[in-house]
């Protein structure tokens, strides 16, 4: 695909359905620069998705140099440096996306819950980070919950493309919590015990996945009235691809888990239901107080705690 030839908000609405269906709902200055964001990082994941592995990293190291100079030829790396310095978005976050790419180019198979949440850190909730800073966020107190809906939606990702990641020789269901042997290979092949293993893996990975997005509803109320609700419904789409997983064992490894439009427009339909108050809105940050069980694999000072 030759990102640097279409526009943001087509690139968005074509590769993430469900993200863009939400971000509807955000007023529109703030829906084209959250476009622009999310251009650059599929740009970048597509650069380190590309077979053979490793085959972009050159690419990928120069666009960091780039960065790093503030300069670039590369229109979409340009773009991005145009968008950093509008809304004030830490160099450190953007660097860490960046390294995470790079790092996430070749085989792998993580060992550990605590590097999985690295792992979600570094591809997602940079991401989420990135997002409170458009959307005005400055508190810091609001950026570990931000942390927690991005890792909530990287593990609800890896529970939905197991088969996808198995055929670019990654897994990334932690070797700890697999009750048998799982490897690329074998799942790629249709091994059905490893299959089994692996799907029963994605049905714990996703009970953990409910602890992070419970923990992230507690700082909805840091967000601005006027971002809120596309949040919570970019968060409720995506649990419901989990709950869909769960609850279609003989059809998980048959095709990709996807929500259907009509289950979409009720889910939205009931969030919009449920209006937040500025008073109970106010209550929420007050009482919001983060779990530092949840980020013991991280360093807290990356991302402004």
């Amino acid at each position: 695909m030759n990102l640097k030839s279409q526009n943001p908000e087509m690139i968005f609405k074509a590769n993430a359905k469900t993200f863009s269906l939400a971000a509807r709902f955000l007023p529109r200055a703030r829906y084209d620069a959250v476009a622009r964001l999310y251009y650059f990082c599929r740009y970048m994941d597509d650069l380190a998705d590309a077979a053979p592995a490793g085959c972009n990293d050159a690419k990928l190291v120069a666009l960091r140099d780039d960065f790093i100079r503030g300069d670039s030829a590369d229109p979409v790396m340009a773009d991005l440096l145009v968008l950093q310095q509008q809304f004030g978005i830490p160099a450190n976050l953007v660097m860490d996306f960046v390294d995470a790419l790079i790092a996430d180019q070749w085989p792998r198979h993580l060992q550990s819950q605590d590097e999985l949440v690295r792992f979600c850190y570094g591809v997602a909730s940079t991401v989420g980070l990135m997002m409170c800073h458009l959307f005005g966020v400055k508190n810091p107190r609001a950026y570990p919950f931000a942390v927690d809906l991005g890792v909530a939606m990287q593990m609800t990702n890896i529970c939905r493309d197991i088969l996808e990641d198995a055929e670019r020789e990654r897994v990334y269901l932690p070797a700890e919590m697999l009750e048998g042997p799982v490897c690329a290979a074998g799942l790629a092949a249709g091994d059905p015990v490893q299959r089994a293993n692996a799907y029963k893996g994605a049905v714990r990975l996703l009970g953990i996945a409910d602890e992070y997005y419970a923990s992230a509803a507690q700082g909805y109320g840091f967000l601005p009235v006027a971002v809120r609700q596309a949040i919570k419904i970019a968060a409720r789409l995506y649990r419901a691809i989990g709950d869909k997983v769960v609850a279609t064992p003989n059809q998980y490894w048959q095709r990709r888990t996807v929500v259907s439009a009509t289950t979409k427009c009720r889910l939205i339909g009931e969030l919009l239901g449920r209006r937040i108050t500025e008073g109970s809105s106010t209550l929420i940050i007050h009482r919001a107080e983060h779990r530092p069980r949840l980020h013991k694999a991280l360093d807290p000072q990356r991302f402004g705690t």
